[in-house]
């Protein structure tokens, strides 16, 4: 197997984007070998020896302690909205500049996209109240899991296995919820996904320091993991099965989270936190009379059920519209705006309503979302207005389409084999504006 050809020639063939990464750990090993780092932290251009701060670390040492050795630019940039403070905190840690140029096609120029709408996000939550919203998504989450565990002792008491779907669905609103606290500083809250089966740590990889970095390119894992399965990318090299039957991919999807943990459990990666898988097994032991393989049955519904409404969710919610750009899509220039590249990778969908219970648990706002990933969801809806000015200045289109439209969309998008070409498309060349009076 080789590596994928990227859009963008600095991740053409090498070693992170390579077809045999299987797993989280696979590609974040492979970029501490080519990111020029020297086992320090790159930012930019310039080194940085981090050790004294990992437990120092306002977000939590996780953070440090996973992305040790490679370039962390974008994540410091996404992550720290008041860029100058952070930036200051930096110095003391300086070592020296990199020897190698960064392997990556986006840029955070001062008068971009993205540093102007930063600086205008920062100013806007610098009157907000940051602590009450965060309490909305306390009591958003905690509602979920706790109708999530009431279910599981009532699948106990009846025996019901209908009940036990109806948990899988409650039981994955609840872990889409909860995956907005796996981007915050670390919590108890974040091992609420574990109950599913999935990994706090593996997450934040795959999802936070990939996915939503790299969206939709071939150093995005959510792209690439499921490879010869499922198939985003506009090339020839699709599987029948994926270019002629699209629709049967939600076959995959009960298996996929359950299989995550296989891949870590038999690469040896799996942590103490795996032991929360056990708490809906227990439940269902404990507060009933069933039977040993009654509650086998009942808890593998549950695991499946939430399996496949996590990734249905999470596949509908704005990135795979054909329209979007995904890798394989031509492009005009070498470099982008890191902010704009996010624009162009995920559809705007329209709210039908404005309720946290609803939008937080289906991945909603998601541009926003994924501009401003180290947010609390609920502050989300406070920046839509300057998201949308900013956006207007800088021509980038916000056009709503409906979640049934994305929904659909992902399955065009599986069958697309075309490269989108914006050759005419003002989107591309928007990182050379430049604002006055900002």
């Amino acid at each position: 197997m080789a590596p994928r050809t990227s859009s963008w020639p600095v991740w053409s063939g090498i070693l992170s984007t390579d077809k045999n990464i299987k797993s989280a750990d696979d590609w974040i090993e492979a970029r501490r070998k080519e990111d020029g780092a020297d086992e320090l932290w790159r930012i930019h251009d310039g080194l940085y020896n981090l050790e004294e701060w990992i437990q120092k670390h306002p977000g939590g040492s996780q953070w440090l302690e996973i992305t040790r050795g490679t370039d962390i630019t974008e994540l410091f940039e996404s992550h720290h909205i008041n860029g100058k403070a952070a930036t200051a905190v930096m110095h003391k840690f300086y070592v020296r500049q990199a020897e190698s140029p960064r392997k990556s096609p986006f840029t955070f120029k001062p008068d971009g996209f993205y540093n102007v709408l930063k600086s205008r996000v920062a100013k806007k939550l610098s009157y907000v109240d940051s602590k009450n919203y965060h309490l909305k998504s306390i009591l958003v989450v905690d509602t979920y899991f706790l109708l999530a565990l009431v279910s599981c002792v009532g699948v106990a008491q009846i025996e019901n296995f209908f009940l036990a779907l109806l948990t899988g669905i409650i039981l994955a609103l609840g872990t889409v919820t909860a995956h907005n606290f796996t981007h915050l500083k670390d919590n108890w809250r974040m091992y609420y996904v574990q109950l599913v089966l999935l990994s706090v740590r593996e997450w934040r990889i795959s999802h936070v320091l990939s996915h939503h970095i790299y969206t939709n390119t071939v150093q995005d894992l959510e792209m690439s993991l499921l490879y010869p399965f499922i198939h985003w990318f506009p090339t020839n090299d699709k599987p029948f099965t994926v270019r002629l039957f699209p629709y049967l991919t939600p076959i995959i999807y009960p298996f996929i989270i359950p299989g995550q943990l296989v891949i870590r459990t038999f690469k040896g990666n799996n942590d103490k936190a795996d032991l929360l898988m056990f708490v809906i097994p227990a439940i269902l032991m404990f507060c009933g009379q069933m039977a040993i393989s009654s509650i086998i049955i009942a808890w593998i519904v549950i695991i499946l059920t939430s399996s496949f409404m996590f990734t249905f969710i999470g596949f509908s919610a704005s990135h795979h519209f054909p329209e979007n750009f995904h890798d394989g899509d031509i492009v005009n220039d070498e470099y982008i705006d890191w902010g704009i590249h996010q624009t162009i990778t995920s559809a705007e969908r329209s709210e039908p309503v404005n309720n946290i219970f609803l939008t937080i648990a289906t991945f909603g706002d998601h541009t926003l979302h994924h501009l401003f990933p180290a947010l609390d969801h609920s502050l989300i809806p406070v920046l839509k207005d300057t998201y949308e000015d900013t956006c207007k200045e800088f021509g980038l289109d916000l056009t709503p389409k409906s979640f049934t439209t994305i929904m659909c969309g992902q399955f065009k998008q599986l069958i697309r084999v075309t490269p989108n070409n914006p050759k005419n498309n003002s989107i591309v060349h928007c990182t050379d504006i430049k604002l006055n009076n900002i």
